[in-house]
């Protein structure tokens, strides 16, 4: 009976050292409550058998949360397929309501050649509201309380010395009116598209990016995007929020494409006015090139279509008429 439980007990040891053995993935965000378009980090943990390497992949999340691999501090050769065990992402979140980030599929492969994957489970995530949290301060609130006014004999002899001037002046222009000159037309305002294009050349050729200036070229370059997004769909696009421009883009039938660059040129940019962090100039300049293909593809996508030439009795009959 000893020998059947001892052999029971190795079994069970066994099993649990299997399992502790298996690769697995765990997720940890910097913070678990986080603002609509707040860049917080998100580190996945890799665990497997000692010499097992593993291969994350450079994007991840879904519609709400967004997972991006941070770029390199200075230019480094390319990564090797397999990594070690930890990565580190730059996570933004889009949606509101009740978000988690989504789990992260890991790809592995054991000492002995067997490959697999491995996923993360997901987190809950908490949208912070802008509101104070003492339900006080939420309500509006007088700076200075009411204060009487008192109008004196100053205030009339004003008045009426201000009337009596209104008075001559008018008296003045009705003596002296003349016809009008027509005025000249207003001069048809630029299109869009251009207006755009010359903003992005002036940009591309101010200098910012040679100097550094990375700040201000992400604001400038989303005011034109946004500029030119609003005058061609009808619409606030400059006074809406990023989280708004995504979710109105992706409703919006001649903007569902613009969605994700829109979205990717947005992180950047509050990344840069609000976190401060460093951007390289490559992905500056691709930026720039993004902006200019999305004016190209809305146009394209905007521009009516020729007309298809007649068929039927009619058109033969047109087109023998002209033979003749």
């Amino acid at each position: 009976m000893k020998t059947v439980l001892l052999l029971l007990a190795l079994a069970s040891s066994a099993s649990r050292a299997a399992a502790d053995a298996a690769p697995r993935v765990t997720a940890v965000a910097s913070k678990t409550e986080v603002g609509v378009g707040e860049v917080f980090s998100v580190e996945l943990k890799a665990v497997g058998p000692p010499g097992t390497t593993w291969t994350f992949p450079e994007e991840a999340g879904n519609d709400t949360v967004e997972l991006r691999t941070p770029p390199p501090p200075s230019p480094a050769p390319s990564a090797p397929t397999a990594v070690s065990g930890v990565h580190v992402y730059a996570a933004t979140v889009f949606g509101l309501g009740d978000v988690e980030l989504p789990a992260v599929t890991v790809t592995y492969r054991l000492p002995d050649g067997t490959q697999g994957v491995a996923a993360s489970s997901p987190v809950k995530l908490r949208i912070a509201s802008v509101l104070p949290k003492d339900p006080g301060q939420q309500q509006l609130a007088d700076i200075r309380e009411p204060q009487a006014l008192t109008v004196g004999a100053a205030f009339w002899i004003a008045a009426g010395t201000l009337l009596l001037a209104c008075a001559g002046l008018a008296t003045w222009l009705v003596r002296r009116r003349r016809p009008a000159a027509a005025a000249a037309p207003a001069a048809p305002p630029r299109p869009a598209d251009a207006e755009a294009r010359e903003a992005l050349d002036r940009l591309a050729a101010s200098g910012l990016l040679a100097g550094g200036e990375l700040r201000a070229f992400y604001i400038a370059l989303a005011e034109i995007a946004k500029r030119y997004l609003e005058r061609r769909l009808a619409a606030p696009v400059l006074e809406m929020t990023s989280a708004e421009m995504v979710g109105f883009l992706r409703d919006h039938e001649h903007g569902r494409g613009l969605a994700a660059p829109m979205r990717d040129l947005s992180a950047a940019a509050d990344q840069v006015k609000f976190a401060r962090g460093s951007a390289q100039l490559a992905e500056a300049e691709r930026h720039l090139a993004v902006v200019r293909q999305m004016i190209d593809s809305l146009e394209a996508h905007l521009r009516p279509a020729p007309p298809e030439p007649a068929t039927g009795p009619a058109g033969i009959a047109a087109t023998e008429g002209k033979a003749s």
